[in-house]
């Protein structure tokens, strides 16, 4: 009997399914090892970057590998918007998409058409493909497999995505897809002068935050949110209170610039 890979189970939608908070990590570094640990630890998914850091279409493979051994749900930030991008990831065994800078509904039927197969979408298809086993045996099921539980989320980083948030929540399915905050874009493109200073809780971002939270609460389509402005604990409550469904933490990479930064500080301080 041919093993059937595309049989594991998303761990964000069945979190979802319960009324629990699923916990991510970004992961910048491509490092395996990290990876494993953070999936032994009880994370349930983890955002494989494309778009901020050096992981390549081969080596994001390794990555989704090291999740999977670990128990834990991977997903990837595409580097853009892009069906031949897009297709790499769910042919490697991406469980989630996440698109950066989504901007409208155009932008959104895009990157849909790209992730789902026929005849929701038009995913191009090669049953030797790792997500299938490597094999056209069950091909019809892997199909119907991946365009329920591949999950599509958009990021909305722009100030024109938060005016187009209505259209881009209705192309997306309750139970299935997700829609991303990304609130540090946002507030960077608020900037008017050279010099300026960011204003990391700019009162326009309350004003759109709140926008897509009433739209995610119409809708049923969950908000996966950062801990901000910081990635510690208190953040990530108020995050949560605010009515964030999927909760991501910050990079790998960051938590170890803090460690290492705090061992400097207590030993050479």
């Amino acid at each position: 009997m041919t093993y059937k890979p595309f049989t594991r189970p998303n761990k964000v939608l069945e979190a979802l399914a319960k009324g629990e908070t699923p916990l991510g990590m970004q992961m910048y570094t491509h490092s395996e090892d990290l990876i494993e640990i953070v999936g032994y630890t009880g994370f349930d998914f983890v955002m494989i970057d494309m778009e901020h850091s050096r992981v390549s279409p081969e080596t994001m493979v390794h990555c989704i590998r090291a999740a999977e051994v670990s128990g834990t749900t991977p997903m990837i930030r595409v580097s853009e918007n892009s069906p031949g991008i897009i297709r790499a990831a769910i042919e490697a065994g991406a469980q989630g998409i996440f698109i950066p800078h989504t901007r409208n509904a155009e932008d959104a039927r895009k990157a849909l058409e790209a992730i789902r197969y026929p005849p929701e979408g038009k995913c191009g298809i090669c049953p030797a493909i790792r997500a299938s086993g490597y094999s056209q045996d069950y091909w019809e099921e892997y199909m119907e497999t991946a365009n329920s539980q591949v999950m599509f989320i958009p990021l909305l980083e722009d100030v024109e995505a938060i005016e187009n948030a209505e259209e881009i929540f209705a192309l997306l399915k309750p139970g299935r897809d997700a829609v991303g905050l990304g609130l540090g874009d946002i507030t960077n493109s608020l900037l008017t002068r050279p010099g300026e200073k960011v204003q990391w809780q700019h009162p326009y971002i309350k004003e759109a935050s709140t926008k897509v939270m009433a739209i995610s609460e119409k809708t049923g389509i969950p908000i996966i949110g950062m801990a901000w402005p910081k990635a510690d604990l208190a953040s990530a409550r108020a995050v949560l209170a605010g009515g964030t469904r999927i909760l991501l933490f910050f990079p790998d990479t960051h938590f170890w610039y803090e460690i290492c930064r705090n061992i400097i500080k207590e030993l050479k301080g």
